[in-house]
């Protein structure tokens, strides 16, 4: 698969596929360009991902489909498919139509092994028992970051992600104020951003025995938690 936008390693689950054509096109005359729309659904029935794939649609050029998904282009991948090129004779010309579609349905299978991929990768990011306390402490940031950014579904889901390993890292690392911690990632705006920031620090500070800077940090966790509260 040719993609334009987008990776087989991180696919949305929302893909356009297009091709120019030469001469005829099936769809509509004239167009100079076939595309479809297919979606792939996360929310699994069982191992089954529902796949909708909306009927191909014919379009004057590229520069259309470009003007079409100019301001939602950050949801789809886009992948470029082989050229449409109709045969003259009818006969095969239905022989080719046929052959294109077994192409495509082809394609759209592999598609859903990216999406079921992607999924089993999300499920082993986050490593049980990370290597290193170096390692646990790159991931603390990066899923405070990521929970602090977000909201609504997508807000409570990093929470949950988040309690777990937090569960795991409070238990191995118990020269660390987690429990603090935790409270400090519901403190509201910049002060709240600043606030997890300084924990981070705190906490790698303690791991590398500069407990002089681990103090310094801790005087000004303190002043922000008091103007806060």
């Amino acid at each position: 698969m040719n993609f334009e936008r987008g990776s087989k390693s991180s696919p949305t689950g929302n893909l356009i596929a297009y091709c120019h054509v030469q001469g005829e096109n099936p769809i509509a005359p004239g167009g100079k360009l076939i595309a479809s729309n297919v979606v792939v659904s996360f929310l699994k029935i069982g191992d089954n991902y529902p796949v909708v794939t909306f009927p191909p649609i014919a379009l004057s050029s590229k520069e259309e489909l470009l003007s079409i998904l100019t301001h939602t282009i950050h949801l789809y991948d886009v992948v470029q498919l082989p050229e449409f090129r109709m045969p003259l004779d009818k006969e095969d010309s239905n022989a080719y139509i046929q052959e294109r579609m077994e192409q495509f349905n082809a394609m759209v299978m592999r598609y859903v092994e990216f999406c079921k991929a992607k999924e089993k990768k999300q499920k082993t990011d986050i490593p049980e028992k990370p290597e290193s306390s170096d390692e646990s402490l790159e991931i603390l940031a990066n899923l405070s970051m990521e929970f602090r950014s977000s909201s609504g579904i997508a807000k409570e889901a990093t929470r949950l992600k988040m309690d777990r390993f937090v569960t795991t890292f409070e238990t191995s690392n118990p020269q660390f104020d987690v429990h603090n911690f935790k409270k400090a990632l519901l403190f509201p705006g910049q002060a709240g951003d600043e606030l997890v920031g300084l924990y981070i620090q705190k906490f790698n500070a303690i791991r590398l025995e500069n407990y002089e800077g681990a103090s310094d940090l801790r005087r000004k966790i303190q002043a922000i938690e008091e103007n806060v509260i």
